[in-house]
């Protein structure tokens, strides 16, 4: 086993730390590195759903202007190194591993993912990036990203998840969220976003301007939801005085993996994995023209799994899977007539497959685990623990 495989095993072991929210010691590692996060001009990014994709926009929209751009995402689908790029470049594994002892070496424990968003400061400012995009990993206050000093922020929408950490109602969910706002510095989000009292209430207390965003924009993303999340990310570029050709080609070029995506002709991927992803993937599904629909659902026993497969699109053949992370739900519990169990996802692929005609459609969907066990199978790429952690 090289050095890599070794610093995978130990970052996998963190995850018997749990998610421990709070600052506190991601601030006093961050100072103990020189506080590089202070270095960097960056873009901060919250939301239930949408936040990945609009990083992705900004990301492309920003680079098509001639920029350096950091961006710094989870979970990755299916390779650690995935979570750190730069021009969309996924950081090298001795760049990784050579951080990831670098962060070590301030002796403070840290989360697995406290540990990685201290890495990504460190990369982003080795690589002496223009802008550095920042995703919230969950909620925003408490959020280990929420070291950072931003030029701007970013809530994408707000609907129930994580609701054991974040809060049983929208408010309370907004407040965890809005907790990005800083000082003075302004936060764009949507109307839907802004209705939430505990929105407009923190952007008053901190002065921060709040600029609501309605307009939508083309594209090259599927779902029509994702005009809503160009118009947020064309709202950002243009206020930081991107030309409007880089924001129209940077809106058309973005690519985003498993987001809606045909990753075959007839085989649609996508990481809806709460109540409102799955209703947004059906309705782009209802659009579609196809003999039959072949649905591959796999989901996480903390989600509200009964209300996804009831939103589920009407489907042919209905296969529940289990990707392999201790949080999946056992397929049975969904007790759904007439669907067909196969819980190795490689498997269930292979039998999507195996029973798909021309011009049937083969949908994957219930959780970003699912769809990145899918592509490292689909890819004979060797399934490591680490892919099934936040």
């Amino acid at each position: 086993m090289d050095e890599y495989e070794k610093m995978l095993d130990w970052l996998y072991s963190l995850k018997t730390i749990g998610i421990m929210p709070g600052l506190e010691n991601i601030s006093r590692a961050m100072e103990k590195l020189g506080n590089p996060q202070d270095r960097l001009i960056i873009i901060h990014v919250a939301g239930t759903n949408g936040k990945g994709s609009v990083c992705a926009m900004l990301e492309s929209i920003l680079r098509q202007s001639g920029y350096s751009v950091g961006m710094f995402t989870s979970p990755h689908l299916v390779d650690f190194t995935e979570r750190f790029q730069v021009n969309r470049l996924q950081i090298s594994k001795a760049d990784a591993h050579r951080l990831v002892n670098k962060v070590r070496g301030t002796g403070v424990e840290l989360t697995f993912f406290e540990l990685t968003t201290a890495v990504a400061f460190l990369y982003f400012c080795e690589k002496n990036v223009d802008y550095a995009i920042f995703e919230v990993g969950m909620g925003g206050r408490l959020d280990a990203t929420n070291v950072v000093h931003p030029i701007t922020t970013v809530i994408t929408g707000i609907s129930f998840d994580h609701m054991k950490w974040l809060g049983d109602t929208l408010e309370q969910i907004a407040a965890e969220k809005a907790g990005i706002v800083k000082q003075g510095i302004p936060l764009f989000t949507t109307s839907c976003v802004a209705s939430l009292s505990p929105v407009k209430k923190i952007c008053d207390e901190r002065k921060a301007p709040l600029i609501i965003v309605d307009q939508k924009e083309n594209t090259n993303m599927n779902g029509i939801y994702q005009r809503t999340n160009a118009g947020l990310a064309a709202s950002v570029a243009r206020f930081l005085k991107v030309n409007e050709g880089a924001i129209k080609k940077g809106l058309m070029d973005t690519y985003w993996p498993a987001r809606l995506e045909f990753v075959e002709k007839n085989v649609l991927l996508d990481c809806a994995h709460n109540l409102e992803g799955i209703e947004n993937m059906s309705g782009f599904v209802g659009t579609l023209k196809y003999s039959r629909l072949i649905t591959i659902f796999g989901v996480m026993k903390d989600k509200d799994y009964a209300g996804m497969a009831k939103k589920l699109p009407d489907t042919d053949v209905l296969i529940l899977t289990k990707p392999k992370v201790n949080r999946s739900l056992d397929p049975v519990e969904l007790d759904i007539r007439n669907a067909k169990i196969i819980e190795d996802v490689g498997d269930a692929y292979g039998y999507a497959k195996s029973i798909a005609g021309p011009n049937d459609l083969i949908l994957v969907c219930g959780s970003c685990y699912l769809a990145g066990e899918l592509l490292a199978r689909k890819n004979r790429i060797p399934l490591h623990p680490i892919m099934f952690i936040q």
